[in-house]
């Protein structure tokens, strides 16, 4: 084995017992918590470069969640579209399908759709050696669900702008979002973020990403999600939640996440993702 072949061998072993450390220790954490509907573990996107290409630039991917208290148990499957129209121009369309499920007798049983989620992001500066790239987004999110209880009232509109760059084996992404809530009894809100992902080796990411929520407005959740998930935040609760997990790329089109996070009020989440690229990036 000559010694490139040695050094691909050590870095995919390391690889593999990073991956197996993280889901171990999730693993342990026990049961799924509060979280935001995401078909994705890092909420912070890729500018529109990242998943451009000429003959298929469509991306999917979903997820399964599960959350349970003393008296109802939800289950959750957010899922992600992406289409390239060019090379800086994305658009993201992001459905949610709920169901919950009563433990308590005058409970109600309750499957449908969630809120769906619209996105457009528009890259207008280029990455460059010395510069990192810059993205403008958008984000609606419409009142579409099938029950009140799995969604919120009125529509929600989000401004940002994300700086994107490529460090070789990290790629680093900064994100500020700033939210008009559309339900009257709530105020706005801001959040900022940074997300890095850390490349092992062909075949194992670690993925990591701080983020921080600062106003009483709703923090992406449907009004009716059980133990606190999704309910509105109050005055002064500014939140800050840290995400750790590990991308394992099955094959160039195939990719598994897996991590947990965790939030300054305490709660924490596992989540589970899947992602599937039709260009192969």
């Amino acid at each position: 084995m000559n010694v490139s072949l040695r050094s691909e061998a050590r870095l995919a072993r390391a690889g593999r017992r990073a991956a197996s450390v993280i889901w171990s220790f999730l693993l342990a954490a026990g049961v799924v918590s509060v979280s935001p509907s995401s078909a994705r573990i890092l909420r912070t996107r890729h500018a529109p470069s990242a998943t451009w290409d000429p003959w298929l630039p469509l991306t999917v991917g979903s997820n399964i969640e599960f959350e349970t208290d003393k008296e109802q148990s939800q289950y959750e499957f957010p899922m992600f579209l992406e289409y390239n129209f060019t090379q800086t121009l994305k658009l993201t369309v992001e459905p949610d399908v709920v169901h919950i499920s009563p433990k308590v007798k005058d409970g109600r049983t309750v499957t449908g759709w969630g809120d769906l989620e619209t996105g457009l992001e528009y890259e207008f500066i280029r990455e460059r050696r010395y510069r990192p790239a810059l993205t403008a987004e958008g984000l609606i999110k419409w009142p579409t669900a099938t029950d009140p209880d799995i969604g919120s009232p009125g529509r929600d509109y989000s401004l940002g702008l994300i700086a994107s760059k490529d460090l070789v084996f990290v790629d680093i992404d900064l994100q500020a979002l700033y939210t008009f809530v559309g339900d009257p009894q709530e105020q706005d809100t801001f959040e900022i973020s940074i997300a890095g992902e850390w490349h092992l080796n062909h075949f194992f990411d670690i993925e990591g990403e701080v983020v921080h929520t600062f106003g009483t407005g709703r923090i992406r959740g449907g009004a009716g999600s059980i133990s606190g998930i999704g309910v509105p935040q109050r005055a002064g609760a500014d939140l800050t939640e840290g995400t750790l997990g590990v991308a394992w790329h099955i094959s160039k089109r195939f990719k598994i996440e897996q991590g947990g996070i965790l939030r300054t009020d305490g709660t924490w989440q596992i989540v589970f993702a899947w992602e599937w690229s039709f260009s192969g990036d």
